[in-house]
């Protein structure tokens, strides 16, 4: 049986699911092992000083997988301050454009968003559809023909602010990945955030920058103003072995990376996770889906000292696999240790089962 013909078969023997919960019952006895005290603890907050502070969170809604989204964002709703609609992206002539399925969504959630005082972001993503109809993901090729000059740069950022007003949206979020260590393309990134940020101030938009975590964030010239959001995960996934998407080490370095980055700094987390085959394949999985394959294996969940939920399965082919994966208990932990470092604005990727 596939993947999918798994998850379809297990749906019904899901009683219900929670946004981002922990291994389903039928998974087994999650054995919680005990996780590391923070190397900060003289400077944990008090109790009464996290009382004082409020946890809130941006959302991201993907284009592909709205199922759920809205179900989903109600269970967080006391303590949502952005949505982000993800995403527009680009077509064979460098230009952006918003997909249908965005539109809709925004047509039917953005007005009781607003109402809530919600800021709904445009997120922009560099990912391109070719002429023959395939697509380029991540394409630094394409930021440099829209960075590399500042007559692109400045065109690029206006036709950016004229698609997010004339779609209503309240701010701009870029999203523009793979640069890594380019700090040649990381200072022409920056001359186009510079001048984006004034646009958008003048046009009265909210931005976000989306960022990466292996940079070098030391030779950045950062632009005051916008808000970074920083993308703590893929710590593990489909680039490596099994293992969680975050762990206390690495959000510690993170955390350290940040101090060059200009204040505010939003911490990004990842729910979900993957399932690794011993025939090399690695699928990626939401928290339902890792859940529902936990119930139909009867796999033993377990939570790691990273706060990451782990189970083994055979399927029936007799192919051995093991997945990873974060719920709401996972992210909690991690948001716990930012915390420590005086964080608490976080953004989940993503809504959606």
């Amino acid at each position: 049986m596939r993947l999918g013909n798994r998850l379809g078969y297990a749906a019904g023997i899901v009683a219900a699911f929670v946004l981002l919960a922990g291994c389903s019952v039928q998974a087994g006895q999650a054995q919680t092992e005990e996780k590391p005290q923070s190397e900060a603890t003289a400077n944990t907050p008090t109790k009464m000083e996290e009382q004082s502070k409020e946890v809130s969170y941006t959302l991201w809604n993907a284009y592909w997988n709205l199922e759920g989204a809205e179900a989903q964002t109600e269970q967080l709703a006391e303590q949502v301050k952005n949505i982000s609609f993800f995403a527009a992206y680009y077509d064979k002539d460098d230009t952006a454009f918003i997909p249908q399925n965005t539109t809709d969504f925004f047509a039917a959630n953005g007005a009781v968003y607003k109402e809530r005082g919600w800021n709904r972001y445009l997120t922009v993503v560099n990912d391109q559809i070719k002429e023959d109809g395939s697509s380029d993901q991540k394409s630094t090729e394409l930021l440099y023909r829209l960075l590399e000059k500042e007559e692109t740069y400045r065109a690029h950022a206006d036709s950016l602010v004229a698609l997010a007003k004339d779609a209503g949206y309240d701010g701009l979020e870029i999203d523009y990945e793979n640069i890594r260590k380019d700090n040649t393309l990381w200072g022409h990134y920056m001359n186009f955030i510079g001048y984006l940020y004034e646009r958008c101030s003048t046009e009265g938009l909210l931005l976000r920058v989306v960022i990466e975590t292996n940079i070098e964030s030391d030779k950045i010239p950062w632009v005051e103003g916008p808000t970074y959001c920083v993308m703590c995960y893929n710590l593990y996934g489909s680039h490596s072995g099994p293992g969680p998407k975050a762990d206390h080490e690495f959000l510690l370095s993170v955390m350290e990376k940040m101090k060059n980055v200009p204040s505010p700094v939003d911490y990004a987390l990842a729910n979900g996770g993957f399932d690794w085959s011993e025939d090399g394949s690695i699928t990626s999985l939401t928290t339902k889906q890792a859940q529902i394959l936990a119930a139909v294996y009867a796999a033993e969940c377990k939570t790691d000292v990273s706060g990451a939920k782990y189970y083994t399965y055979t399927d029936e082919n007799g192919t051995s696999h093991e997945v990873w994966y974060g719920d709401q208990e996972t992210l909690e932990t991690w948001m716990e240790w930012l915390q420590e470092g005086g964080n608490w604005e976080y953004s989940i990727w993503r809504l959606g089962e």
